[in-house]
């Protein structure tokens, strides 16, 4: 049985993670800044309690075969303007770590916008994409860290737009480049892809592009206006 560390455990990601990686079969060990209550906890599943920007990971981390990452930078105007280095620093903490507990295997998640995607809408390439520029700039550092690690088994998952639905199961994945016509991706499936890629070598040092096609109401401008409002 693998025995996997899942680095911000208790976000909307982190949590479909760990319900996936249980499903699979393997050890769990949930890593967050702060332990989520009894009630909200899955069985079986180790909780640990460490802040990635301190570093010293590598206690927490030992006797796993391999680490997910699901640390994100919400979306607000002040993140936009100056987001907290998660994506590099956070990173970084977290791959030195590994290499102190005897661990290659890494998948991480970036975002399908820090490279020219040709199937994305206009409208949302040029109102979305820039507002995240400095957060993708970010992402962008972080995957250049990632090939600097010769023997670092690295992945670097690029979904599109995120929306907070299960998995449907219909993911579609090509690589670097989002699938035509398919530019939002469930949190589920996210979360369900990121065990599939450590189950996979043929995801070992890639970038894979992965998204769906929804109904219309969850891609138009309206849908982004909503779920702005939201937050």
């Amino acid at each position: 049985m693998t025995r996997i560390a899942i680095l911000g455990a208790d976000g909307a990601t982190g949590r479909e993670v760990v319900r996936h990686g249980v499903r699979a079969g393997w050890d769990v060990v949930a890593i967050d800044r702060a332990l989520p209550g009894q009630t909200d906890r899955v069985e079986g599943v180790v909780y640990r309690e460490a802040n990635v920007m301190k570093g010293g990971l590598d206690d927490l981390m030992k006797g796993c075969d391999a680490v997910i990452s699901t640390l994100g930078v919400a979306f607000s105007p002040s993140n936009a303007l100056s987001p907290p280095p998660l994506y590099t620093e956070g990173t970084t903490n977290i791959v030195d770590g590994m290499e102190r507990a005897g661990i290659d295997r890494i998948a991480v998640i970036s975002a399908a916008f820090v490279t020219d995607q040709p199937n994305l809408p206009l409208w949302f390439k040029l109102t979305v994409v820039p507002a995240l520029h400095n957060i993708l700039e970010q992402m962008r550092d972080m995957e250049a860290q990632l090939e600097k690690r010769p023997n670092l088994k690295w992945t670097a998952v690029r979904p599109g737009w995120l929306i907070d639905k299960p998995a449907s199961g219909a993911l579609l994945v090509e690589d670097e480049f989002l699938p035509t016509e398919a530019f939002r991706c469930r949190i589920g499936d996210l979360g369900a892809f990121l065990i599939e890629c450590l189950q996979d070598d043929r995801y070992v040092r890639r970038k894979p592009a992965i998204g769906a096609r929804e109904d219309e109401k969850f891609e138009g401008p309206g849908a982004l206006g909503a779920e702005f409002a939201g937050l």
